[in-house]
């Protein structure tokens, strides 16, 4: 199936979850389906569940499709295996795949995951094993340090542009950096908001954050 989202946006998220989305890898190198996996808690510790972001036509304005792969049992994973995230009953364009990564562990710690009733009375064992999921999450670490490596070229480029070795592009350096403050207060204000659903701030504290931050990134859109 086409989505027709654009290779930029495809790019941009991809970095943001291989920086951000710990846990999560493309599937079959399509960066617009994301698996990753969520750790069981207290007696399913040694179990790993699997869950699945994918991006649909029309990405940002459309909010992604979020499953769970494993069949559990847990009152936020309804018909369909859909989860039931806030995040995405109050979509923004502005959101970020990783940020429903994040979601999804902030969740799952909450309210614990637990195998579906029939496969405990089964005593089936996990398909993931831990030695299965170590190896995931090494992947990421890998994909972590390729970014990282990156980022460490860009500076060293930018250092050597500052010591008059070669001309840097400062109006491309002031959009990055716009860019990556932008970024930063959108994930500030993703915070305030997921703090406020889960009642971890007061809603007079709520104003007052959310005001701040949405003002700074108003006044970063009329600089641009």
């Amino acid at each position: 199936m086409i989505k027709n989202i654009p290779d930029i946006v495809l790019a941009r998220e991809a970095n943001w979850m291989y920086e951000k989305g710990r846990g999560f890898e493309p599937i079959k190198g399509d960066m617009t389906r994301w698996r990753g996996l969520v750790p069981g808690r207290g007696e399913f510790k040694n179990r790993f569940f699997t869950v699945e972001l994918e991006m649909l036509g029309g990405f940002p304005a459309t909010p992604p499709l979020v499953k769970m792969i494993s069949e559990v049992e847990h009152p936020r994973v309804g018909k369909g295996k859909i989860i039931d995230l806030w995040i995405i009953k109050r979509w923004n364009p502005e959101y970020h795949l990783f940020q429903i990564a994040n979601s999804i562990k902030g969740l799952f710690a909450r309210e614990p995951l637990r195998p579906a009733r029939h496969l405990l009375e089964k005593g089936v064992k996990p398909k993931t094993k831990p030695e299965n999921a170590i190896a995931i999450y090494n992947r990421q670490k890998e994909q972590l340090e390729a970014v990282l490596n990156q980022k460490i070229d860009e500076i060293a480029r930018i250092k050597g542009a500052l010591a008059g070795r070669s001309k840097i592009d400062r109006g491309s350096e002031r959009e990055k950096y716009t860019e990556r403050h932008k970024l930063e207060l959108e994930e500030e204000i993703f915070d305030i908001e997921e703090r406020f659903h889960w009642a971890d701030m007061s809603s007079i504290d709520f104003a007052k954050d959310y005001l701040r931050v949405r003002t700074q990134l108003q006044l970063i859109a009329l600089v641009d």
